[in-house]
């Protein structure tokens, strides 16, 4: 039995491609709008959830996003589902797809902006672990690590913040004539 499952996206994966919106026509309120890059506007309908999404047109070296909660996706962004649960779990297809950003970003064509060539997207290799437990294990393996250095990113930036106030402190006892320094 093989461990593991060799594959390309377009075999394991349905491409979900987003919907075309114009602010100026479907403008409102809820729900962020995503794409290529970050929230762009609101509207009052969501068409994805909690999902990765992959920048399609214009994109830049960070092409994959993780995006919490409801949205809405315009057609500068697609997600991928899995074509079968059964073999290939979502949260799994999920960080697999974070995994291969660099790979999604060499697909791009394009001097002035870069675009996914999909017919290339579309065969990227992908391998995953044949069994959905191991799959599972990896994942929650995955989380830990995740949260753990989220931990880390805000304590750093915490720590950041102390060092700023106290170099201001400091210059500003240097300016008014403040020694900690006895006389």
């Amino acid at each position: 039995m093989k461990e593991f499952v060799f594959s390309t996206i377009d075999d394991s994966c349905e491409v979900e491609y987003g919907t075309r919106v114009v602010q100026k026509r479907d403008a409102g309120y809820g729900f962020p709008v995503y794409g290529g890059g970050g929230a762009t506007f609101q509207m009052d309908t969501f068409n994805r959830e909690n999902r990765i999404v992959v920048s399609r047109f214009g994109i830049s070296k960070q092409c994959t996003r993780w995006v919490e909660g409801k949205f809405f996706l315009n057609d500068s962004g697609l997600t991928l589902r899995t074509k079968d649960s059964s073999t290939l779990s979502q949260e799994y297809l999920d960080f697999l797809t974070l995994a291969l950003n660099d790979e999604i970003y060499a697909t791009a064509k394009g001097t002035a902006q870069k675009n996914v060539e999909m017919p290339s997207f579309r065969r990227i290799k992908i391998a995953y672990p044949n069994s959905l437990d191991v799959q599972k294990v990896i994942v929650e393996e995955i989380k830990e690590y995740r949260s753990k250095t989220d931990a880390l990113r805000l304590n750093f930036s915490q720590s950041l913040k102390d060092v700023d106030k106290l170099e201001k402190s400091i210059l500003i006892s240097k300016m008014l004539g403040i020694s900690d320094e006895p006389n």
